[in-house]
């Protein structure tokens, strides 16, 4: 009896491993493209990063420049998403930044799909902006992938 109960435990685990073990990737919706720039954070045009919630567009960034939102998260802690709709690759479509950057949100204009960057990029429904590094060292932030 008492094999029989090691023997039925090793099938469940057997026929459960390959079921837990094979997470599949979120998949690549928006194309890698080399990005890798650096702002200061104490120039003018970027002040509104230093309230949190608060979210900037960098233009002629990231996919068929598209640009680069910069969103930040805390205190110390900054994220940077692709503005390109994940849900529009074919039609080239970038999302607009909800209440002038303010909402920590952004919207497509196509689809109505929201974002959240406080929630990491994740949408509304469909997929979530793609993500790039983010290093702060000092007052200058480096955005790359």
């Amino acid at each position: 009896m008492k094999y029989t109960n090691v023997a039925l435990l090793m099938l469940v685990f057997a026929i459960t491993f390959p079921l837990v073990s094979c997470v599949e990737e979120e998949p690549k919706i928006v194309p890698d493209v080399y990005v890798n720039f650096t702002i200061n954070l104490d120039l003018p045009q970027f002040i509104a990063l230093k309230s949190v919630n608060n979210s900037i567009l960098i233009a002629r960034e990231g996919y068929a420049d598209n640009g680069v939102i910069v969103y930040r998260y805390s205190l110390d802690e900054y994220l940077a998403f692709d503005a390109t709709c994940p849900q529009h690759i074919e039609d080239n479509r970038a999302v607009t930044l909800d209440d002038a950057g303010t909402a920590g949100t952004a919207t497509c204009s196509k689809c109505s799909t929201k974002y959240f960057f406080f929630n990491f990029g994740q949408a509304s429904s469909g997929y979530p902006l793609k993500r790039y590094r983010v290093a702060l060292s000092g007052s200058y932030l480096t955005v790359s992938n």
